[in-house]
C-alpha cells in the first residue's frame, strides 16, 4: 500500500465531505413528509412509504454494490455512488414541476441506491485511510460528520423549503434538490480524478477467491455481526419513526412540543459520535458498544416503565448512547476479512434493511397493546447488540 497516498488528506476530506453529504440528505425528505401528506392527500401508509424504500434500497443494492466495487475498483465505485445520488437528487425537479407523489418516491428510491453504494464502499475504505489502531475510532468519527450533516437538515433544509419558498414551495424544492444535486455530481466529478489510495480490501471479480461461496461467513464475528446489524438497525429506525407519537402518548404533550423533543436525540447522536471516535481511541470499541448499548437498553426499559416526563427524557437521552452503534458494529464485525472485506460490507450494508422489516414486527405489537408495550422491539436489539460488544473478543478468536 502506498503510505504515503494513504496519508494524503484530500482523499480523507472527500470521502469525510461524502459521509457529511448523505447525512445531509438522509432525511431531507423527512422534512417534507408533512407538506406531502396534506398537499397530495395522503394516508399515513402512504407517507411511510418514504422511509420503507428507503430501507428496501439498501437491502435490493447492497450486493450489485460489492460487484460495482469488485469490477470497477473502490475510486470508481465512490463516484459512482456520488452520481447515482445526485440523479436520484434531480428526479425531485420535474417532479416538483409535475407536483407527482410517485415520481418523488422514484427519485427517493434511486438516491438511497447511491447512498448504499457510497456505504458499502466509504465505510470499509475510510478504514484503511490511517493507522489500522484508530480504525473503529475513524469510521466513528465519519459517522459522526455524517451526523453533523443530519442535525443540519432540518433546520437548513426546512427554513429553505417551508419558509424562504413559504408561498412556492413547490419552486422551493426545485430549486434546493437541484444545488444538492450538483454537489454530488460535482463530488463525483472530483473524486473520479483525484489521486486517491489504493484500497488494500480490494478484489477482482475474476479471482478464485469470488467463487468461495462461504467468504466472510467462515468468521463468526462477521456472522454474529451481520445479524445483529440487522436487528440493530430495526430498534433504531424505530426509534427516529415513532418518537414523536410516543412521545405524544406518554407525556400528553401537543404535536409541536413532541417534534421538538425528538429533535434532541439527533444532537445526542452528533455529540456521541464525535465523542466517541476519541474514546475509541483509549478503550476497546468492543467494550464501549457493549456497554452503551445496555444503557440503551435500560434507558427504553426506563421510559416503559415510569412514562411522563421521565420516559421522554429516558428516550431523548438514548441519542447519545446509540451514536456509536452502527460504525462500531460494522468496524467490529469487518476485523481482519482481508479479501472478504468488501464482501461482508455490502452484507452489512444490506443489514440496514432491518429498519424496513423490524418496524412491521413493532407496528403489530402496537395496534395489538400499545407504544408503549411494544417498545419491548427496541430493548431485545438493545440487549443483542451489548452481548455482542461484550463477547465480541471471544467471536474473534474462534
Amino acid at each position: 500500500m502506498n503510505q504515503k497516498g494513504t496519508k494524503s488528506a484530500f482523499p480523507i476530506f472527500l470521502v469525510y465531505l461524502l459521509f457529511f453529504m448523505w447525512g445531509f440528505i438522509w432525511n431531507l425528505f423527512n422534512v417534507l413528509a408533512t407538506y406531502f401528506q396534506e398537499n397530495f392527500d395522503l394516508s399515513n401508509t402512504e407517507v411511510s412509504l418514504g422511509t420503507s424504500l428507503s430501507f428496501l434500497a439498501f437491502f435490493l443494492m447492497s450486493y450489485p454494490s460489492k460487484i460495482i466495487i469488485s469490477k470497477l475498483g473502490t475510486k470508481m465505485a465512490i463516484s459512482i455512488g456520488a452520481f447515482v445520488t445526485g440523479l436520484g437528487l434531480l428526479i425531485f425537479v420535474p417532479a416538483s414541476f409535475i407536483k407527482s407523489y410517485s415520481i418523488f418516491l422514484i427519485g427517493l428510491f434511486v438516491l438511497f441506491s447511491g447512498v448504499t453504494i457510497l456505504q458499502t464502499v466509504c465505510n470499509p475504505y475510510i478504514g484503511i485511510l490511517g493507522s489500522p489502531k484508530n480504525r473503529e475510532a475513524r469510521i466513528n468519527f465519519a459517522q459522526g460528520v455524517g451526523a453533523i450533516g443530519a442535525a443540519l437538515t432540518a433546520p437548513l433544509g426546512g427554513w429553505f423549503m417551508l419558509q424562504l419558498f413559504e408561498n412556492n414551495v413547490f419552486g422551493g424544492i426545485k430549486l434546493f434538490y437541484l444545488i444538492i444535486a450538483g454537489v454530488f455530481v460535482f463530488l463525483a466529478v472530483l473524486v473520479r480524478y483525484a489521486n486517491m489510495p489504493d484500497n488494500p480490501t480490494e478484489t477482482k471479480s475474476t479471482d478464485k477467491d469470488e467463487l468461495d461461496k462461504k467468504g466472510a461467513f467462515r468468521y463468526p464475528h462477521f456472522v454474529f455481526g451481520f445479524i445483529i446489524m440487522f436487528v440493530y438497525m430495526g430498534a433504531e429506525a424505530i426509534l427516529y419513526q415513532l418518537m414523536t407519537p410516543y412521545f405524544k402518548e406518554i407525556g400528553g404533550v401537543d404535536n409541536a412540543q413532541a417534534v421538538k423533543l425528538s429533535a434532541i436525540i439527533f444532537y445526542g447522536l452528533m455529540a456521541g459520535r464525535l465523542l466517541g471516535a476519541w474514546t475509541m481511541t483509549k478503550i476497546k470499541p468492543s467494550n464501549i458498544l457493549g456497554v452503551f448499548a445496555l444503557i440503551a437498553a435500560l434507558l427504553v426499559i426506563t421510559s416503559m416503565i415510569f412514562g411522563g416526563q421521565i420516559g421522554i427524557y429516558a428516550i431523548t437521552a438514548i441519542g447519545f448512547f446509540i451514536s456509536i452503534m452502527f460504525a462500531s458494529i460494522f468496524a467490529l464485525a469487518t476485523t481482519n476479512l482481508g479479501k472478504y472485506t468488501n464482501q461482508a460490507s455490502s452484507f452489512l450494508i444490506m443489514g440496514i434493511s432491518g429498519g424496513f422489516f423490524i418496524p412491521l414486527l413493532f407496528g403489530v405489537v402496537a395496534d395489538n397493546f400499545s407504544l408503549r408495550v411494544s417498545l419491548i422491539i427496541v430493548v431485545i436489539p438493545l440487549l443483542l447488540t451489548s452481548f455482542y460488544g461484550f463477547y465480541f473478543k471471544r467471536l474473534l478468536k474462534k
